[in-house]
């Protein structure tokens, strides 16, 4: 499945802007007029009608250094765009590999990772896949071998791929605190670090902001660098509304599943994901699941385990 994804990319314009921010050392119009015709996709895009909007654009997608970083270590080998896919595609067989040995159930591990919309992780061009790939890896090592430090240091290492990932290391910190299983105060420190790698990376790569990516997402703009510093109540009330309108058949399911296991086995990693993912939404309330796909393959990982040991209230023979 993987090597299929690699090989059946999707052409989203993400995968365009990601190349000209491994070009930063070229000359903005020397990029432009590589990422502007190189697929329709990009010929038809209304914000990438100029050098100047292009490099407008670059600091959001910037605040991915490792994701960038990894790309431009594939490019090496393989042209850009075949580098973005790569690392897309091999990031899904890691996470195929990471749920076969948690559930260690191949027919059931295989049938997950075959559910849309996991397989599209493989397929996109940007970041979710390999960002994924590191919180479930994360969550995985913290449940299986309890080993807290690597845990950690894989969700610390998730924020130079996707800083959205704080709120998935808050929340584990918050629940090991929670559970005594790291003193308060350590808790607090590491908190406060992962804070200050979020707000380091958008200073160093001159991001907008969330009210500005929250405006440019949701109220309707074409240029960052023109979008006003303001959010009202009535606009913040309208993009949750929608955004909640467009997800709500999309998650269902997963929440079902979600449910589900509980019912079965209590598993903290359920409340943890979902605390992470609700606080996700309600700061970027978008339609597209892509930005939860983490969550969903716990819900599904811990329905399958809950299946190896009696559900509650069930007696063990």
């Amino acid at each position: 499945m993987a090597f299929a994804c690699y090989r059946s990319p999707l052409d989203n314009l993400d995968r365009y802007i990601y190349e000209a921010v491994v070009r930063k050392s070229q000359p903005i119009d020397a990029v432009y007029a590589v990422v502007k015709h190189e697929s329709p996709r990009a010929e038809q895009s209304s914000i990438l009608d100029s050098p100047q909007h292009l490099q407008e654009l670059e600091p959001m997608y910037a605040i991915r250094p490792i994701y960038v970083a990894a790309i431009s270590v594939v490019s090496a080998a393989l042209p850009i765009q075949k580098a973005i896919s790569f690392v897309s595609a091999v990031s899904l067989f890691g996470i195929g590999l990471i749920v076969l040995c948690w559930t260690k159930r191949p027919l059931l591990a295989g049938l997950l990772m075959a559910a849309i919309p996991i397989p599209v992780l493989g397929r996109a061009g940007g970041p979710d896949a390999l960002a994924a790939a590191l919180v479930i890896s994360a969550l995985w090592v913290l449940e299986r071998s309890r080993s807290r430090g690597i845990a950690l240091t894989l969700l610390f290492v998730s924020l130079g791929v996707r800083t959205d990932n704080l709120l998935i290391l808050l929340a584990v910190l918050a629940w090991l605190a929670w559970e005594k299983k790291l003193p308060r105060a350590m808790a607090v420190a590491l908190a406060a670090a992962a804070v200050g790698i979020v707000l380091g990376i958008n200073h160093w790569a001159g991001n907008y902001g969330w009210i500005v990516l929250f405006r440019f997402s949701f109220i309707s703009a074409r240029y960052p660098a023109q979008i006003p510093h303001v959010l009202t109540l009535r606009e913040y009330i309208r993009g949750l509304w929608n955004g909640a309108y467009a997800m709500a058949d999309q998650v269902a399911i997963w929440v079902l599943l979600g449910i589900l296991a509980w019912r079965r086995r209590p598993e903290p990693l359920l409340v943890v994901a979902g605390c992470a993912a609700a606080a996700h939404f309600l700061l970027y309330p978008s339609g597209e699941d892509r930005y939860l796909i983490w969550a969903y393959i716990v819900a599904g990982v811990s329905l399958i385990r809950s299946y190896d040991a009696p559900a509650a209230g069930e007696l063990a023979y």
